[in-house]
């Protein structure tokens, strides 16, 4: 698609109510952790405009926003280099939300890497880190906890971009590649740390189509949703008991107000983790 295709995409997007109408994947923990180059936790300091200096040559993914220079302050590297602050170049269609973490000083889980996985919160385009090109990279700035919502009297604007944040980011919440749902700092922050250990190497990761119900146990799952999960034993002894018991898990969103466990739902759930499990077998490295 060329660039003027790109932007009528784009403003179609752009004005449409709510979540745009397409699949959303909610990403666990650990294929977060597992697909990323780095995974830092810290604070974005500084988000600038940026004029000149900017290489000629941008893919078509860079050329659509408009560069800024963001500076991250790291309080601690999960994975990748040591660092205090991240200097990063990054494409930006908008910048309110980003600009209003920076503000308020909200702590961040930011993770880097050829890792575009869709849906919502966006991954922000790589132009350049530490100086260095990063064509193909993309940015993910996840909440660890949610943003306390001014009461909107205070401020209309404050509290509606609160809202925006905690909704596009789950209120914190994530799967785990056990189909388990954590949330908050520590919970989220223990399972990175862990998994980044058992696991320095980069992973492929594979996708398990569930119910909207079962998404929803996260966040808004939109018009259908997946869970991405890593390349690895833990994942594969997973799908291993979906597709043997898939009411074992579809019970887990027993409080929805539609059935869940139902014949139709166990059955597209068992072939669903029957076709992850055979990619993840073929892909998983032998011990």
């Amino acid at each position: 698609m060329n660039k003027s295709g790109w932007i009528v995409l784009l403003l179609l997007l752009a004005f449409a109510p709510g979540f745009s109408q397409m699949g959303r994947y909610f990403v666990s923990i650990e294929a977060f952790v597992g697909f990323a180059r780095v995974v830092h936790v810290g604070k974005i300091v500084e988000l600038q405009p940026v004029e000149e200096g900017i290489e000629e040559n941008l893919t078509a993914a860079q050329e659509i926003g408009n560069p800024y220079e963001l500076i991250f302050e790291v309080s601690e590297t999960i994975r990748g280099k040591d660092r205090k602050r991240l200097k990063i170049l990054l494409s930006l269609q908008s910048t309110h939300l980003l600009e209003f973490m920076r503000d308020h000083s909200t702590e961040i889980l930011l993770i880097a890497g050829p890792n575009r996985f869709s849906g919502s919160p966006g991954p922000k385009v790589g132009i350049s880190e530490m100086g260095k090109r990063v064509d193909g990279d993309y940015y993910h700035f996840r909440l660890l906890d949610p943003i306390p919502v001014p009461a909107a009297n205070a401020s209309e604007t404050a509290a509606s971009l609160a809202s925006q944040i905690n909704q596009r980011n789950d209120s914190g919440r994530m799967f785990t590649h056990e189909l388990d749902v954590v949330s908050g700092r520590e919970s989220i922050l223990e399972r990175a740390r862990a998994f980044a250990k058992k696991h320095p190497e980069v992973l492929p990761t594979t996708t398990l189509p569930v119910p909207n119900e079962f998404g929803a146990l996260v966040g808004n799952p939109n018009a259908y949703c997946e869970v991405v999960l890593p390349v690895c034993p833990v994942s594969k002894k997973t799908l291993e008991k979906v597709s043997a018991d898939p009411g074992l898990f579809l019970r887990r969103a027993a409080t929805h107000r539609v059935p869940v466990d139902s014949d139709s739902h166990r059955e597209r759930l068992r072939k669903s983790a029957e076709k992850a499990l055979a990619e993840i077998t073929a892909n998983l490295q032998p011990d």
